[in-house]
């Protein structure tokens, strides 16, 4: 199992002016061991703002709960310091800054719909692509995961299996299951224990986020009072305590609030069955500008220039609306389920826009017998970063101990930190300006390629990620250690088929020249890390 950080440092409050450039922000929800040092009422972020390989500190407070951020109104002192699992009605239940992804019509690429689950998610197995749900909660360690979709589902699908794959960990230490990817700092493992007892976190609310500059409105929602019977216990109430229903979005503007109405439950097809009956458990939200909630008529009727908004979400477990018929698919919801207002003129419930299956997530429609879906926790849109993800990099099984820094490849005989692969630019399919850029290698030939799939395999002094329909993009040569490459510029990537269609996610590696290793002696050559890069429209 993954080892627990001592919760040593003081957290601090992090300045929310200036607070531009990517973000990663979450909340826990009231049985999270990491108070009294935050409470389920804040919006929370990794040291150094993105997750990072452990062992970490804990994370800081990116926006408190209370008068300083949300103004939520029951904040108090009461809340603050009380050891979990007291559950102070304050608990912040979904998160979006209004800036998530606009989905489009057609192929959804991998990754770009992410999300967390609570620690009784169970998946579908078998694992199709560990580290996932599945693999991860066998070990107790799903709770405080960030998974990403590997479907690209054309639309709206009915239940079918899909899958998802571990983007970014709890703690960023190797899981009970092998696994190894960045991390958030917070605390694991959490199983599945009915009843107050506390063990580890769970990650309630969650967005990746470049960071606006100047005031942030913020877009949430409380939660509900009523009886959540896996935990065998009642939720916060934060919601009724405060005056709102948690079937709503909440918006606030920080520092300072007052938090009012954005979208209210009826908008959305919730407490149709009566006040406070629903809970909105996750959110990805685009704001089109305009003031106020605009909602869509249809699915993708939505975005920049339109008047509508992307508004998805889904509800928390013993929410009234579970087991109704959806507005557009006609399936019975689930606590997986992401979700679409309902159109005007129809059934006054919520459509499924994407099924709990498709993310692989279990469900009572697929396995008789299962009296609760896997609850989706947090909810975000987006595409890879222009500047891609790393991944496969620092990397346990570099061949001789060669292990380097995180985020680079395995160390070389000039860098003990390892090669690192970058990018800059706009990964656009129709007006491409990425350059990938490695650096940290010894001077002399290197070779960019790109492949399909991501793997892990020891090849030289290095370890070979990229694999699947492999493409050699470039012959470079390192000087002053550094090399280049503009993507979209080059003909004969063109020519060989290499460049991705619309939401294609392609990722990338350098090959180089190692000779004469006084650092490690396996090889002459070696390898940068991994980059995944996304490509929109």
């Amino acid at each position: 199992m993954k080892s627990t950080p001592t919760l040593f440092a003081t957290l601090s409050l992090v300045a929310l002016s200036g607070a531009a450039g990517a973000q990663v922000t979450f909340s826990t929800d009231y049985m999270s061991p990491l108070r009294p040092f935050v409470t389920h009422g804040d919006i929370l972020m990794p040291v150094g703002g993105l997750p990072a390989y452990g062992p970490l500190p804990p994370p800081l407070v990116f926006i408190p709960g209370g008068p300083a951020g949300l103004g939520i109104p029951s904040f108090g002192f009461a809340c603050v310091g009380a050891p979990a699992p007291i559950p102070c009605p304050i608990e912040l239940d979904a998160l979006s800054y209004g800036t998530d992804f606009p989905l489009r019509a057609g192929a959804i690429a991998s990754h770009t719909i992410q999300f967390s689950v609570d620690e009784f998610a169970i998946g579908i197995p078998p694992a199709p692509l560990p580290p996932d749900v599945t693999s991860e909660s066998a070990v107790c360690d799903s709770a405080a995961d960030i998974f990403g979709n590997l479907l690209s589902p054309a639309g709206i699908i009915p239940p079918a299996f899909g899958g998802s794959t571990g983007l970014i960990d709890g703690n960023g230490l190797v899981s009970g299951s092998g696994a190894l990817y960045p991390g958030l700092g917070v605390l694991e493992p959490n199983c599945p224990i009915p009843g107050p007892a506390v063990d580890g976190d769970n990650v309630d609310a969650y967005d990746f986020a470049d960071g606006p500059p100047g005031p942030m409105a913020v877009f949430f929602s409380l939660d509900a009072a009523f009886f959540d019977p896996l935990r065998a216990m009642p939720n916060t109430g934060s919601g009724p305590v405060n005056g709102f229903p948690p079937g709503a979005v909440l918006v606030t503007l920080v520092p300072g609030g007052p938090p009012i109405v954005y979208a209210p439950p009826l908008a959305l097809g919730l407490d149709v069955f009566g006040p406070f009956t629903d809970d909105l458990d996750a959110l990805a939200l685009f704001e089109n500008g305009i003031p106020g909630y605009m909602p869509s008529p249809a699915p993708y009727i939505w975005g920049p220039g339109t008047a509508f908004d992307m508004l998805l979400f889904s509800v928390r477990r013993g929410s009234a609306v579970i087991g109704v018929l959806d507005s557009l698919l006609g399936l019975p919801i689930c606590e997986g389920d992401i979700l679409v207002p309902p159109a005007p003129g129809g059934p006054p419930f919520p459509g499924i826009f994407i099924t709990a299956e498709a993310l692989g997530l279990a469900t009572p429609r697929i396995i008789a017998g299962l009296a609760f879906a896997d609850d989706l926790d947090a909810l975000d849109t987006r595409w890879g970063p222009p500047t891609g993800t790393p991944f496969c990099s620092a990397s346990p099984l570099c061949p001789c101990g060669n292990v380097g820094a995180p985020g680079n490849g395995c160390g070389n005989n000039l860098f003990a930190a390892g090669g690192n692969l970058a990018a800059t630019g706009f990964a656009s399919v129709s007006a491409d300006s990425v350059v990938l850029t490695g650096t940290q290698m010894p001077n002399g030939p290197c070779l960019y390629f790109q492949g399909m799939t991501q793997v892990a395999v020891p090849f030289g002094d290095g370890v070979r990620c990229v694999a699947g329909a492999t493409i050699r993009i470039a012959i470079k040569f390192n000087v002053g250690n550094t090399s280049s490459y503009p993507v979209g510029i080059d003909p004969p990537l063109s020519a060989a088929g290499g460049l991705p269609a619309v939401g294609g996610t392609r990722h990338y590696q350098i090959w180089y020249r190692d000779a004469h290793p006084t650092f490690c002696t396996v090889s002459t050559f070696n390898l940068t890390n991994g980059l995944t890069i996304g490509w929109i429209p």
